[in-house]
């Protein structure tokens, strides 16, 4: 939900603050795109890392909460880019700022992507393609009916707060939920009949 919001501020950032041709502020992309990809390099080897480690611990018997320490960097990463984007977007700051956030911000999500993906196909084997249809559909719905309202809410609240309002949404959400789903994902997945046992 906040990328797809986030998303929508990144050409008015670069064209409106810093007066930027159209060219030039589509480039600021390139920082999501380097957040991105870096992520993903450390994050299916935390990932990986993770699940073997507590395996090894829990004497060999693995369950999809051990995909969850992923989520983790990810829910800090995130927030973080939002502060710092929505904030450092003025014109008396350089434009390498807001594209630091941006690049956190990048990189936040793919660690809770990878995470979530990872556990959803743990947890829901036999059905994964069903389970990762049904994310898909709602990531879909968001992308379609969050960006509705981000225009209207930057042009009344500006970039500080309302990426403040972001992130705080994403703390609020994404710091309990690895520990929530680590303590109860076992039985929440027991009292479904599609979930792995």
């Amino acid at each position: 939900m906040s990328f797809t919001v986030f998303l929508t501020t990144i050409p008015s950032i670069f064209e409106g603050v810093y007066q930027e041709p159209v060219g030039t502020a589509g480039l600021h992309y390139l920082a999501l795109g380097l957040g991105s990809v870096a992520a993903a390099q450390f994050s299916g080897r935390l990932i990986d890392m993770s699940y073997k480690r507590l395996c090894a611990h829990y004497n060999g018997v693995g369950k999809p909460e051990y995909r969850l320490p992923a989520l983790v960097p990810g829910s800090i990463l995130l927030p973080v880019g939002l502060f710092i984007t929505g904030w450092t977007a003025r014109a008396d700051v350089h434009w390498i700022a807001p594209d630091i956030g941006i690049a956190l911000v990048g990189g936040g999500t793919i660690f809770i992507f990878q995470g979530i993906l990872t556990y959803v196909l743990d947890a829901f084997a036999l059905h994964a393609a069903s389970a990762l249809a049904a994310l898909a559909f709602f990531r879909s719905i968001a992308g379609f009916c969050f960006p509705l309202f981000a225009p209207a809410m930057y042009n009344t609240l500006g970039y500080g707060k309302g990426d403040t309002i972001l992130a705080c949404v994403a703390i609020a959400v994404g710091v309990p939920a690895p520990f929530f789903f680590w303590t109860y994902g076992e039985r929440i997945r027991n009292a479904s009949r599609y979930a792995k046992k």
